[in-house]
This record gives structure tokens, sequence and C-alpha cells, in this order.
């Protein structure tokens, strides 16, 4: 018959020493920051740890998503990309555009509060480009709090673009 030593299983309870680890705060990953990237090189992805950094992100996705685009959610998104060309030709195009967002908004992230939309001016060399090239771009600025996270005035822009 075999004899085992167990000396090397473990540490005695007497061992054990405090250890400061337990004690600092560490950052916890919340999701995936897109555009996907590895720059940190220790995950396969680089990750937010900020609540209000992960909420502008799935805006900034949610607003920019056309119908169809997400795979099991066909009415998933705000679905702008028709309205960029009528931009020019239709005067009731911002309301639109700010309908299909508290919308969308209402459905997928109800515990956003858009507080306004607004366009961007675009500055005369880009405006230059785009007509020179035949293309619609509208800049917007959403700005919003998320009450229930008690996060206060924050916005994001979106620019919106499509071929002419």
């Amino acid at each position: 018959m075999a004899s085992f030593s167990f000396k090397s299983s473990g540490t005695r309870i007497s061992d054990r020493s405090v250890s400061t680890e337990k004690f600092t705060k560490k950052q916890r990953d919340i999701g995936i920051k897109t555009p996907l990237k590895n720059s940190q090189g220790h995950q396969i992805f680089d990750m937010h740890q900020d609540p209000a950094d992960q909420i502008k992100d799935n805006l900034r996705n949610l607003i920019l998503t056309n119908f169809g685009e997400r795979l099991g959610l066909y009415d998933f998104g705000a679905d702008l990309s028709a309205l960029v060309f009528e931009f020019t030709n239709n005067p009731a195009v911002e309301s639109e555009i700010s309908e299909r967002i508290e919308t969308a908004i209402q459905k997928y992230m109800p515990g956003i509060q858009i507080e306004s939309i607004s366009e961007i001016d675009l500055d005369k060399n880009e405006k230059e480009e785009i007509n020179r090239l035949g293309l619609a771009k509208i800049r917007l600025r959403i700005v919003y709090q998320i009450p229930s996270a008690r996060i206060g005035n924050q916005s994001i822009d979106v620019t919106l673009q499509g071929g002419g």
C-alpha cells in the first residue's frame, strides 16, 4: 500500500496573513467598447468600466442602427439612414429624426430621458466636400440624463451620412 504525504496540499489557517488585495477597489468590466479593438492587451476586446460610458456606447449603437441590421431584432435601432437623403428637401425631417430617436430609446433604453436633440452645423470645408461628392451628412447632438443611475448632463454627438 502506498502512503501519501499531505504536507504540500495547502496552507494551515494559522499560516494565513491579511492580504491587501481584498481591500483594494478593483474596477469591474461592464461591457465591450465599440468599435472593437484591443489596445490594452490583457483581454480579447477593450471593455468599459464606467456605467455612463457603457450607456453612451449603447445609445450610439442604437441610434446608428437601421431596421434589419440587428440579427433577431428587426425593429432594433432608429432607422435614420433613409432620412439623411431627405434632409435638404423636407423641412420636417428634423422632427422625424427626433421622433424616431425618441421612439427607439423609449422601446430599447427606457431609463434614458432625452433633454434635447439638435443639429450641429458642419464647417465650411465639410460642406464644400459634401457638395462636391454629392453626399448627404447630418451631425446631431443628443443631450440626455439617466435618473435611475443618478447620471445627468450627458451628451453624445452622432454623424449620419449617406451616398448621393
